[in-house]
């Protein structure tokens, strides 16, 4: 009734209209009337405006885009976020992540595009072990109502997903294809076990690969000091594509990779060398008789910079500590070295290689073994001799000898053949590096995918045949304690038939790396409901590769590494099309918050979990010493800010702009409502402006001051170039560097161009243009809000241009006008950027020498001109935004020319100095 009654008090008041500060403002999707008013404009308001716009959205419903092999007349967008894990409630991280990611998909349907912009969630993982412990609540339980929870808070978050295409790792119909893969890399050679030294989470009672290990030693999730211990393990032989993925990085169609490159590249090192992979058997077993008996998963790893040098090795060495350096092993020692009773097998000639154990040798860095060849080293020989080691004579000059069928070849022609043969023999024989180790990716777990394999007494490993996929998890009603896997304790599950030989044999008990789940869920988004395959080719084909990806910088070497590690094996496997998954990248800074951690065990605490009552803080209950820092906002940390409480306070569009506003989106940023006034006075200004706009269309007030029609000219003038300078300046923003603060920044300086105006050009088809770009631009970021200030601005605009009769989430993109200059860009070698501005009409169509001529009457050209000439002009069109030219040039004289770029240098430095000085004396004013 109160509601009814104040929207027939709005309706029968004639003129002016006041809204009483103890009424309810009813918003004008409510009522058909848009509440006139001076007052600000209130979070009640916002949050009204926010529910009722989400409703209406949902009830519209969004279309699914058919999942047909071609990408629509536009072209396509893939826009992805990285995949969340449903730990529980999201984090403000996350907010910036799936904020940015809605706005640039919702840009890019204004755009015309057809937007893939799927969510998924990768479900496996420790945490949800963690929570059985804790509660007993098992870990499918407590992971589906996680999702639940986390799906709704996206859905309050205004986030428009493809949720058509949503799964979790958890459900049957992936882990069953990641299983398939894991088949393939077993069938190709890449999946392999061995027992090796691991590194052990004490608190989380599970084994880490190298990259979830931080530079302190400290796990990269628990944060506890980690362990090293000896386990047979699963590995995938990542370091056969080393070379592969090392020169991807310098692929052209990776933008905005600047960073990750980097980080990429100095974890993969340099491919300077090969792999050779060599048996180890015990001392006695003779490779060539038939009780040979090899050590199981204890094959040596070497790295060689010249494996044509492999008929030459006398022995190997290993430091202490390693696999094979047990008490059972040790033999005789001779000059600080201890000869172990285990040999390697070399696996083209099968000759039986001595293995010592020595910390002195001139070990490569991050290398397993030592390889000791006389030929090429003196220390090498001397060791030998001392043993009593065999001394082959491989090379003489600079031709191989004495190495089977590679006898009398140069060093070079020598490689290449035994390198495929090691290939051959999947022995190695592939370039890498020495720095980049397998991929460790069994887990000491339950919650995760079951690796497909059977024990068998007389076979060894056999993989699970893929029609009895997927291998599913056994269902359990209680969990023990840390360090033990349901998986063991599980006897009717772990009891089975082997595939091959049909004996009794035992189902594998370590369950993979969550990072083998996410290393490929960007193709299954595409084809979700596939049961025959694990994506159609054809719509990798047409969707892939994902055009924005965009996430934590944190991923850059374990996900991303990961993830490119499996598009090349499913490229080299004729599965995919594109052997780089994601072509551009919006990498996010970190939300900061304060943490809480145990100094003693790394172990994180909640803020309810510390005692402020003395200082410094402790641990409360036990009064343990904490370290306290600022670090990134995290679930495992226990320091995220509850997003739902932002949204409770703000709504959901000002919790929009409050986390892409301000910052760029690579810049870390410590939550502070410092920053949040501006955002409040903006969005008041902008429903203001939509106020008197419709005031004064509606009412025809005739107090407004009359201008002259020079004046209305150049007011005109002022908006058309204001909207076009915003509209241009927005556009190349979302479309080229997604520096989505900067897009703000520019729509608000046309917000106060709108509002700079007299109030009478608001009559004016130019001021009506200029608001619908603002709104439009506005709706990727606050879709809800700028819905509403859409619904007003249509209720009273006059021109047959503006399709007002279209929702706001369907308006086109508004273009660029064609007379309004563009910027038409060039260098000059130690200068800032030049440009000339050309109409747009006029630059859409520009050639190359017709850009050269338009730059060659600037006088700046002209002088760098005098003694070059030009001798190649390219050109770069973005249609509508602005062009660039680049050109190469010859030097009449070099000495001259470098003279002058010296001069322009020290001009620059002591214009840069006067500046510097300037800025100084006002301060000091």
């Amino acid at each position: 009734m109160g509601r009814l009654w104040f929207a027939q008090k709005l309706l029968s008041h004639r003129g002016r209209q006041f809204i009483f500060s103890y009424c309810p403002r009813l918003i004008y999707s409510q009522t058909g009337v848009w509440p006139i008013t001076d007052d600000e404009l209130s979070h009640s308001t916002k949050k009204e405006i926010d529910a009722f716009w989400k409703e209406k959205y949902k009830r519209f419903g969004q279309k699914p885009i058919e999942d047909k092999d071609d990408g629509g007349s536009q072209g396509k967008k893939y826009v992805l976020s990285m995949f969340p894990y449903p730990s529980g409630k999201l984090h403000l991280g996350h907010v910036r992540v799936y904020a940015t990611s809605d706005a640039m998909a919702r840009f890019y349907r204004h755009r015309g595009y057809k937007v893939v912009h799927p969510i998924g969630w990768d479900a496996f993982g420790l945490p949800a072990e963690n929570a059985a412990i804790d509660s007993n609540k098992m870990p499918d339980l407590w992971t589906h109502t996680n999702i639940n929870q986390m799906k709704e808070q996206l859905q309050e978050l205004g986030c428009n997903f493809d949720w058509h295409r949503e799964f979790a790792t958890c459900n049957h119909n992936y882990f069953r294809w990641t299983q398939s893969l894991f088949l393939r890399l077993f069938q190709a050679g890449l999946a392999y076990q061995k027992e090796a030294m691991v590194n052990w989470d004490p608190v989380d009672q599970t084994v880490l690969a190298n990259e979830q290990v931080d530079e302190d030693g400290c796990s990269w999730r628990s944060g506890a000091k980690v362990e090293q211990r000896y386990l047979k393990q699963w590995y995938i032989k990542i370091t056969r594509f080393s070379k592969s993925l090392l020169d991807g990085l310098s692929d052209t169609a990776l933008e905005n990779w600047r960073d990750i490159i980097k980080i990429q590249r100095h974890w993969i090192g340099e491919c300077g060398g090969y792999r050779v992979e060599m048996d180890v058997a015990e001392e006695g077993h003779s490779s060539a008789g038939t009780n040979q008996r090899l050590l199981p998963a204890s094959r040596l790893n070497l790295w060689m910079t010249q494996p044509e040098l492999l008929h030459g090795i006398s022995f190997l060495g290993v430091h202490h500590g390693h696999a094979l350096d047990t008490e059972a092993h040790r033999g005789h020692c001779c000059g600080g070295h201890q000869l172990l009773k285990v040999h390697a097998i070399c696996p083209l000639s099968q000759r039986e290689i001595p293995i010592i154990m020595s910390d002195s040798l001139p070990y490569t860095e991050d290398t397993e073994a030592y390889v000791g060849i006389p030929c090429v080293s003196e220390e090498d020989r001397d060791i030998s001799n001392n043993f009593g080691f065999t001394v082959p004579h491989v090379l003489e000059n600079g031709r191989l000898m004495n190495s089977g069928e590679l006898s009398g070849l140069s060093l070079a022609e020598a490689r290449g053949q035994v390198t495929q043969k090691l290939m051959e023999k999947g022995a190695g024989g592939f370039p890498t590096s020495a720095k980049l180790k397998d991929w460790l990716i069994s887990r000491q777990r339950y919650w995760g995918t079951p690796i497909p394999i059977v024990h068998c007494p007389s076979c060894g490993p056999v993989p699970v045949p893929e029609h009895q996929l997927p291998v599913e998890l056994p269902k359990i009603s209680h969990f023990p304690k840390r360090g033990i896997s349901p998986l063991k304790e599980a006897h009717a599950w772990l009891k089975c038939s082997c595939p091959r030989c049909g004996q009794e044999g035992q189902r594998e008990t370590d369950t993979m790396d969550t990072f083998v789940d996410s290393s490929w869920y960007f193709l299954r988004f595409l084809d979700v409901n596939n049961e025959e395959q694990p994506f159609s080719f054809k719509l990798q084909e047409t969707f892939m590769p994902v055009d924005l990806y965009v996430g934590g910088k944190e991923h850059a070497v374990l996900h991303m590494l990961y993830a490119r590690f499996m598009q090349h094996f499913l490229a080299t496997e004729g599965l995919v099309s594109h052997w780089e998954p994601f072509k551009r990248l919006v990498m996010m800074g970190m939300v900061m918050g304060l943490a809480y951690k145990v100094k003693d065990s790394g172990r994180y605490l909640t803020k309810d979990q510390v005692d402020f009552s003395v200082k410094p803080p402790v641990e409360l209950g036990t009064g343990a010493p904490l370290v306290i820092t600022t670090e990134k906002m995290s679930k495992s940390k226990n320091n995220g800010i509850d997003p739902q409480k932002v949204l409770e306070i703000y709504g959901t569009d000002t919790t929009r702009l409050l986390m892409l506003a301000n910052f760029a989106p690579a810049s870390a940023r410590n939550w502070s409502e410092e920053t949040f006034p501006g955002i409040f006075s903006w969005q008041n200004r902008l429903w203001m402006t939509v106020t008197e706009f419709i005031d004064i269309r509606q009412n025809k007030d005739p107090n407004l001051t009359c201008i002259s029609d020079k004046e209305r000219k150049e007011h005109e003038q002022y908006l058309w170039n204001a909207r076009n300078h915003a509209l241009s300046n927005v556009t190349y923003i979302m479309e080229h560097t997604h520096q989505l603060n900067a897009a703000i920044s520019f729509m608000q300086a046309l917000t106060n161009s709108l509002r700079k105006v007299p109030k009478i050009l608001m009559v004016s088809e130019v001021f009506e243009h200029a608001l619908a770009a603002q709104i439009i631009m506005l709706s990727p970021i606050t879709p809800h809000f700028a819905s509403e200030l859409w619904a007003g601005f249509c209720s009273v605009v006059t021109c047959s241009s503006l399709q007002k009769e279209v929702s706001l989430m369907n308006q086109p993109w508004p273009e660029v006008d064609k007379d309004y200059p563009l910027p038409l860009r060039y260098f000059i070698q130690g200068e800032k950027p030049q440009q000339v501005k050309v109409p747009r009409r006029m630059l859409d169509h520009l050639s190359a020498d017709q850009a050269l001529q338009l730059i060659s009457k600037e006088e700046n050209f002209q002088q760098f001109l005098q003694g070059r000439t030009i001798v190649d002009t390219q050109l770069k069109i973005l249609p509508g935004l602005r062009a660039t030219v680049f050109f190469t040039y010859s030097v009449h004289d070099v000495a001259r020319a470098k003279e002058e770029l010296k001069k322009r240098k020290e001009e620059k430095k002591k214009q840069k100095l006067e500046n510097r000085m300037m800025r100084k004396q006002r301060a000091v004013d």
